[in-house]
């Protein structure tokens, strides 16, 4: 059966199903579309080159930034939701 046949079967069923399977139908077409929306930008995000100043962190280096940032939280050094919001309003 060809594409086309398909889809001109799956119009005239359409008429023919209830209320049940039509939900079930949609609930099935839109969990397709959105997986498919997120393939794209998982490929989309895939293809993006890292940046070559990045270097891989190792688990040290990794306690050392985390202890630092709870140290600036601690301190007060940062910057609030609203803090924030007023700032991207000027960029």
């Amino acid at each position: 059966m060809s594409t086309q046949q398909i889809k001109e079967a799956l119009h005239h069923r359409i008429e023919q199903f209830d209320e049940r399977f039509l939900r079930l139908l949609y609930v099935m077409a839109e969990t397709w579309i959105k997986e498919q929306e997120d393939a794209a930008v998982e490929a989309e995000i895939a293809a993006i080159p890292p940046n070559p100043d990045w270097k891989p962190l190792t688990e040290e280096d990794l306690m050392a930034r985390l202890e630092e940032s709870s140290a600036q939280f601690k301190r007060g050094e940062y910057v609030t939701i609203d803090e924030l919001e007023k700032e991207m309003k000027e960029w």
